[in-house]
C-alpha cells in the first residue's frame, strides 16, 4: 500500500508526540507518586516523634514507651521510602507539635482502630537512649540492647526534654499504606496526567496533519509542474511560499522552468533561422544549375563564381555550426600558451587597416603598459577580435571612431587576475531590449533577415564560446546613436 509524504509525516509527529507525552506522563508520576509518599512518610514520622517526646515529658523516663511503639494507628499505617535522611533536621518541629501532635494522634486513632504488633519483626519505630542504647528495637536492623554507631544515630531524630537530649526515634522502611482521602489524591492525580495525555495525543494529531500538509503542499505542485514539463508544456511555475528550503526549491524550479522555456524558444528560432540561411545560397546554387542544364543561361565565369560563393558562404555556415557544436560538448580545441594582450590588439589593427581606410573611419589603439601577460590560444582569441573589430566596422558610419583598449582587472581573491580587452565605437548602437539576446545564436538587433547576407548570425555566439572556454567573461555596453562597448576578460598567467 503506497503512504503518501503527508501521512508519514503525520504519523511521525502522532510518534514523536505520543512517546515524549508518555514519557514525561510516567516520570511525573512517579516522582509525585515518590514526592507523595515521602510527604506521608514525614508526616507519620514527625507525629510519632510528637507522641514519644510528650511520653517522655510526662513520665520523665522511658519506662513503658515499648507499647507506644508497638501501636499503629490508622494515620500511622507502615512508613516507607526514604525519609530518615531528612529526619535529621526535625528535632526541633517535633517538639513544637507537642500536645498538639498528640491530639491529632488521638484523634486520628479514635478514627481506626489500632493494630498492635506483637514482636520486634513487626515493629515500625525504634529508640536508642542519650548514650545510643536500642532501649525498644526493630529486628534485624536495630536490634535491642545493642549500642548504635554515630552513623546510625544520624539516620534518627533526637529527642529532647527542654534543652536535655534523652533519646533518639528511628523508623524501618515500610511500603506506604494511605488512608482513604491520600488514596483518593493518587487516584486523581493519575487520572489527570491520562487526561492530559490524550489531549496531548489529539493535539498533536491535529497539528501533525495540518504541518504536514503545509510542508508537502509546495513539494505536490513542483511534482504536477514537472509532471507537466515532461508532458512537454513549458513555461510552468508554482507559488514561492516560504523562504526556507522548499520556497528556495520552488525558485530554483521557476528558473528552471523558464530557462528550459527560452532555451525552446531559441532552440526552434536557432532552427528556423538555419533553415532560412541554408535556403537561401541552396536557392541560389539550385537556380542557377537548373537554369544551366536547362540551356537558359551559359555557364559563365562571373555565374560560376556566384555559384562557388554561395558554396563558400555554406561552408561557413557549416565550420560555425560545427565549432559551436565542439564548444557545447567541451572539445573545443585550445593551443594555449603566454600572450602579450597589447600584440593582439596591434595584429588586429594590422589585419583591419584597409577596411577602415575603404570606410573612412579611425582605429585608435589604448593600451596600458607593462600588462602581464595573458594564457589562451593565440588563433581563437584572435578570432575573437576580428569577429567583434568587423561588427564595429559594419556598424559605425562613415567618418566614425573604433577604440581598442587594455586594462588590468581585479577578480576575487585566491584567483588570477586578467585583461580586459574592449572594442568600443560611435556607430548606431544597439536597443535596450535586444541587450540580454545579442550573444545567442543568430540573434540580430535588426529583425530583416536580408540586412547582411553575408553573415551567418554566429558571430557572436563564437565570441562568447571563446571567451568562456578561457576561463572569461564577456558583456555589452551600448546605446542607441550613441556606439556600443564590447568587453571581455582574459585571465593572466599565475
Amino acid at each position: 500500500m503506497k503512504h503518501s509524504i503527508s501521512s508519514k509525516l503525520a504519523l511521525a509527529f502522532i510518534l514523536v508526540a505520543v512517546l515524549t507525552a508518555t514519557l514525561l506522563t510516567l516520570v511525573f508520576f512517579s516522582s509525585t507518586a515518590n514526592r507523595f509518599q515521602q510527604y506521608v512518610f514525614d508526616q507519620q514520622f514527625y507525629a510519632k516523634l510528637a507522641e514519644v517526646e510528650t511520653f517522655y515529658s510526662t513520665n520523665k523516663s522511658w519506662e513503658g514507651v515499648e507499647e507506644l511503639l508497638t501501636t499503629q494507628t490508622g494515620a500511622m499505617h507502615g512508613p516507607g521510602g526514604s525519609g530518615r535522611g531528612n529526619q535529621g533536621q526535625g528535632g526541633a518541629g517535633g517538639q513544637g507539635q507537642g500536645a498538639g501532635g498528640m491530639r491529632q494522634t488521638e484523634q486520628a486513632a479514635s478514627e481506626v482502630s489500632p493494630t498492635p504488633l506483637s514482636s520486634m519483626g513487626s515493629r515500625q519505630y525504634a529508640l536508642a537512649d542519650q548514650d545510643g542504647l536500642v532501649l525498644v528495637g526493630i529486628e534485624g536492623l536495630y536490634p535491642q540492647g545493642t549500642k548504635l554507631s554515630h552513623e546510625q544515630l544520624n539516620e534518627g531524630v533526637p529527642i529532647h526534654d527542654g534543652t536535655k537530649h534523652v533519646g533518639t526515634l528511628l523508623a524501618q522502611k515500610r511500603n506506604i499504606v494511605y488512608t482513604q482521602a491520600e488514596q483518593h489524591f493518587l487516584d486523581r492525580t493519575g487520572k489527570g496526567l491520562l487526561w492530559a495525555l490524550l489531549i496531548t495525543v489529539i493535539l498533536a494529531a491535529l497539528f501533525g496533519f495540518l504541518l504536514s500538509r503545509s510542508l508537502t503542499k509546495p513539494v505536490v505542485e513542483l511534482t504536477k509542474a514537472a509532471q507537466s514539463l515532461a508532458g512537454g508544456t513549458l513555461g510552468e511555475t508554482v507559488d514561492v511560499r516560504s523562504s526556507d528550503e522548499l520556497g528556495e526549491l520552488s525558485t530554483v524550479f521557476n528558473k528552471m522552468s523558464a530557462e528550459l522555456e527560452h532555451s525552446d524558444r531559441m532552440r526552434k528560432q536557432m532552427t528556423a533561422d538555419i533553415a532560412h540561411d541554408l535556403r537561401t545560397p541552396l536557392t541560389v546554387i539550385g537556380g542557377y544549375i537548373e537554369s544551366m542544364r536547362d540551356g537558359d543561361l551559359e555557364p559563365t565565369p562571373e555565374r560560376l563564381s556566384l555559384i562557388y560563393s554561395e558554396i563558400l558562404r555554406l561552408n561557413r555556415l557549416v565550420d560555425d555550426l560545427r565549432f559551436l557544436s565542439q564548444s557545447d560538448s567541451g572539445n573545443l580545441p585550445m593551443n594555449v600558451a603566454s600572450l602579450d594582450a597589447n600584440e593582439l590588439l596591434e595584429q588586429s589593427r594590422e589585419i583591419f587597416k584597409l577596411k577602415v581606410q575603404e570606410k573612412d573611419l579611425s582605429l585608435e589603439l589604448d593600451l596600458r603598459e607593462n600588462l602581464p601577460l595573458i594564457v589562451g590560444d593565440e588563433s581563437r582569441l584572435m578570432q575573437v577580435l576580428e569577429n567583434l573589430v568587423g561588427n564595429a566596422i559594419r556598424h559605425s558610419q562613415q567618418g566614425g571612431t573604433i577604440r581598442l583598449s587594455t586594462r588590468l582587472m581585479d577578480t576575487e581573491p585566491n584567483k588570477p587576475a586578467c585583461v580586459k580587452f574592449t572594442v568600443a565605437d560611435n556607430g548606431e548602437g544597439i536597443p535596450a531590449e535586444s541587450l540580454p539576446y545579442v550573444f545567442e545564436r543568430f540573434h540580430r538587433a535588426d529583425k530583416s533577415r536580408h540586412a547582411d547576407e553575408s553573415r551567418s548570425g554566429l558571430g557572436l555566439a563564437i565570441v562568447k564560446a571563446i571567451v568562456l572556454a578561457h576561463g572569461g567573461e564577456v558583456w555589452v555596453e551600448s546605446e542607441v546613436g550613441k556606439g556600443s562597448s564590447f568587453h571581455f576578460c582574459i585571465p593572466t598567467k599565475r
